[in-house]
Protein backbone atom coordinates (compact mmCIF):
# COMPACT_ATOMS: atom_id res chain seq x y z
CA UNK A 1 0.00 0.00 0.00
CA UNK A 2 1.18 3.47 -0.06
CA UNK A 3 -0.35 6.92 -0.16
CA UNK A 4 -3.79 8.28 -0.89
CA UNK A 5 -4.62 9.33 -4.21
CA UNK A 6 -5.49 12.56 -5.62
CA UNK A 7 -9.24 13.44 -6.98
CA UNK A 8 -8.71 13.68 -10.65
CA UNK A 9 -10.07 9.59 -11.16
CA UNK A 10 -12.43 7.13 -12.90
CA UNK A 11 -13.70 4.27 -11.48
CA UNK A 12 -13.07 1.31 -13.82
CA UNK A 13 -14.05 -1.77 -11.82
CA UNK A 14 -15.27 -2.94 -8.71
CA UNK A 15 -13.20 -5.83 -6.21
CA UNK A 16 -16.48 -8.50 -6.15
CA UNK A 17 -14.13 -11.04 -4.14
CA UNK A 18 -11.56 -13.18 -2.99
CA UNK A 19 -10.16 -16.23 -5.46
CA UNK A 20 -8.11 -18.76 -3.71
CA UNK A 21 -5.94 -17.92 -0.49
CA UNK A 22 -3.30 -15.89 -1.52
CA UNK A 23 -4.92 -12.64 -1.97
CA UNK A 24 -6.14 -12.84 -5.60
CA UNK A 25 -8.96 -10.78 -6.01
CA UNK A 26 -12.12 -11.13 -8.14
CA UNK A 27 -13.43 -8.15 -10.64
CA UNK A 28 -15.65 -7.16 -12.19
CA UNK A 29 -14.58 -4.30 -14.94
CA UNK A 30 -16.69 -3.03 -18.73
CA UNK A 31 -13.05 -1.94 -19.24
CA UNK A 32 -10.81 -5.04 -18.55
CA UNK A 33 -7.71 -3.65 -20.57
CA UNK A 34 -6.97 -1.52 -18.33
CA UNK A 35 -6.25 -4.57 -15.46
CA UNK A 36 -3.12 -5.57 -16.36
CA UNK A 37 -0.14 -6.20 -14.58
CA UNK A 38 2.22 -3.13 -14.10
CA UNK A 39 -0.97 -1.11 -13.57
CA UNK A 40 -1.24 1.29 -10.82
CA UNK A 41 -4.82 1.29 -9.48
CA UNK A 42 -6.65 3.44 -6.72
CA UNK A 43 -8.42 1.07 -4.48
CA UNK A 44 -11.54 2.80 -2.87
CA UNK A 45 -13.04 1.02 0.15
CA UNK A 46 -16.35 1.95 1.27
CA UNK A 47 -15.00 2.99 4.40
CA UNK A 48 -11.49 4.10 4.68
CA UNK A 49 -9.00 5.71 3.23
CA UNK A 50 -8.22 4.76 -0.27
CA UNK A 51 -4.82 3.57 -1.58
CA UNK A 52 -2.71 2.80 -4.73
CA UNK A 53 -1.59 -0.70 -5.62
CA UNK A 54 0.41 -2.31 -8.25
CA UNK A 55 -1.00 -4.94 -10.13
CA UNK A 56 1.51 -7.98 -10.21
CA UNK A 57 -0.76 -10.49 -12.12
CA UNK A 58 -4.16 -10.32 -13.97
CA UNK A 59 -6.03 -12.56 -15.96
CA UNK A 60 -9.73 -13.39 -17.72
CA UNK A 61 -11.69 -15.45 -15.51
CA UNK A 62 -15.07 -16.82 -16.59
CA UNK A 63 -17.03 -12.77 -17.21
CA UNK A 64 -14.15 -11.10 -15.14
CA UNK A 65 -11.09 -10.89 -13.75
CA UNK A 66 -9.22 -12.60 -11.24
CA UNK A 67 -5.80 -9.70 -10.21
CA UNK A 68 -3.38 -9.97 -7.83
CA UNK A 69 -2.51 -6.25 -6.25
CA UNK A 70 1.33 -6.01 -4.66
CA UNK A 71 1.34 -6.24 -0.69
CA UNK A 72 -2.80 -8.03 -0.82
CA UNK A 73 -0.75 -11.35 0.38
CA UNK A 74 -3.51 -13.42 1.96
CA UNK A 75 -7.19 -14.27 2.14
CA UNK A 76 -7.89 -12.07 4.63
CA UNK A 77 -6.22 -8.44 3.32
CA UNK A 78 -7.89 -9.63 0.22
CA UNK A 79 -11.53 -10.24 1.85
CA UNK A 80 -11.54 -6.21 3.14
CA UNK A 81 -11.05 -4.96 -0.06
CA UNK A 82 -14.15 -6.49 -1.51
CA UNK A 83 -16.69 -4.55 -2.62
CA UNK A 84 -13.88 -1.39 -3.17
CA UNK A 85 -13.96 0.17 -6.80
CA UNK A 86 -10.84 0.54 -8.68
CA UNK A 87 -9.89 3.73 -9.93
CA UNK A 88 -7.48 5.07 -12.60
CA UNK A 89 -5.94 8.42 -14.22
CA UNK A 90 -8.12 9.36 -17.37
CA UNK A 91 -4.48 9.17 -19.57
CA UNK A 92 -4.23 5.63 -18.10
CA UNK A 93 -7.48 4.73 -20.12
CA UNK A 94 -6.83 3.16 -23.60
CA UNK A 95 -8.94 4.61 -26.37
CA UNK A 96 -12.03 3.10 -26.86
CA UNK A 97 -14.13 2.03 -30.49
CA UNK A 98 -16.72 4.74 -31.79
CA UNK A 99 -20.25 4.24 -29.72
CA UNK A 100 -18.56 2.53 -26.64
CA UNK A 101 -18.81 4.48 -23.43
CA UNK A 102 -17.34 3.98 -19.84
CA UNK A 103 -19.64 3.60 -17.07
CA UNK A 104 -18.27 6.54 -15.72
CA UNK A 105 -18.80 9.05 -18.68
CA UNK A 106 -22.79 7.95 -19.02
CA UNK A 107 -23.27 8.54 -15.18
CA UNK A 108 -25.61 11.71 -14.68
CA UNK A 109 -26.40 12.07 -18.14
CA UNK A 110 -30.26 12.58 -18.46
CA UNK A 111 -32.26 10.10 -20.53
CA UNK A 112 -35.05 11.04 -22.46
CA UNK A 113 -37.66 8.79 -24.24
CA UNK A 114 -38.91 10.01 -28.11
CA UNK A 115 -42.66 9.46 -26.89
CA UNK A 116 -42.34 9.77 -22.72
CA UNK A 117 -39.85 12.31 -22.44
CA UNK A 118 -37.72 13.20 -19.43
CA UNK A 119 -36.89 9.63 -17.74
CA UNK A 120 -34.12 10.82 -15.31
CA UNK A 121 -30.52 10.72 -14.98
CA UNK A 122 -28.06 7.90 -15.44
CA UNK A 123 -27.62 6.78 -11.70
CA UNK A 124 -26.23 3.23 -12.67
CA UNK A 125 -24.71 0.84 -15.42
CA UNK A 126 -25.70 -2.91 -14.98
CA UNK A 127 -23.56 -5.00 -16.45
CA UNK A 128 -25.66 -8.45 -17.44
CA UNK A 129 -25.06 -11.77 -19.61
CA UNK A 130 -27.56 -10.50 -22.55
CA UNK A 131 -26.61 -6.76 -22.01
CA UNK A 132 -25.79 -3.64 -20.05
CA UNK A 133 -28.96 -1.73 -18.84
CA UNK A 134 -28.83 1.80 -17.37
CA UNK A 135 -30.35 2.74 -14.12
CA UNK A 136 -31.89 5.51 -14.57
CA UNK A 137 -34.21 7.98 -11.97
CA UNK A 138 -35.63 7.48 -9.16
CA UNK A 139 -37.93 5.10 -10.66
CA UNK A 140 -35.61 3.48 -11.24
CA UNK A 141 -36.15 2.44 -15.55
CA UNK A 142 -33.87 -0.21 -16.37
CA UNK A 143 -33.18 0.60 -19.76
CA UNK A 144 -31.40 -2.24 -22.07
CA UNK A 145 -28.37 -0.77 -23.98
CA UNK A 146 -29.65 -2.41 -27.57
CA UNK A 147 -30.13 -1.29 -31.17
CA UNK A 148 -34.08 -2.16 -30.54
CA UNK A 149 -34.11 1.03 -28.12
CA UNK A 150 -32.29 3.46 -30.89
CA UNK A 151 -30.06 4.32 -28.25
CA UNK A 152 -28.03 7.14 -29.09
CA UNK A 153 -25.51 9.25 -26.74
CA UNK A 154 -24.57 12.64 -27.32
CA UNK A 155 -21.31 13.60 -24.99
CA UNK A 156 -21.45 16.70 -25.88
CA UNK A 157 -25.40 17.79 -24.53
CA UNK A 158 -24.69 14.65 -22.08
CA UNK A 159 -27.67 13.35 -22.95
CA UNK A 160 -29.15 9.74 -23.96
CA UNK A 161 -32.31 9.47 -26.55
CA UNK A 162 -34.38 6.06 -26.54
CA UNK A 163 -37.07 4.82 -27.84
CA UNK A 164 -38.54 2.46 -25.76
CA UNK A 165 -41.88 0.33 -27.04
CA UNK A 166 -45.70 1.19 -25.71
CA UNK A 167 -46.31 0.22 -22.82
CA UNK A 168 -42.72 0.35 -20.90
CA UNK A 169 -43.85 3.10 -18.64
CA UNK A 170 -46.31 0.62 -17.23
CA UNK A 171 -43.52 -1.85 -16.44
Amino acid sequence: MSENSGDSLTAIARITGVFGIKGDLKISSSDLAVIKPGAILTVRPDKGAEHRFRVTAARLHRKGIVAHLEGVEDVDAAASLTGAQLLTSREELPELPEATYRDADLLGMQVRDAIIGELGTVRAVQHYPSCDMLVVGDKPWLIPLLVAYEVRVDQIAREIHVRLPAGFEEL
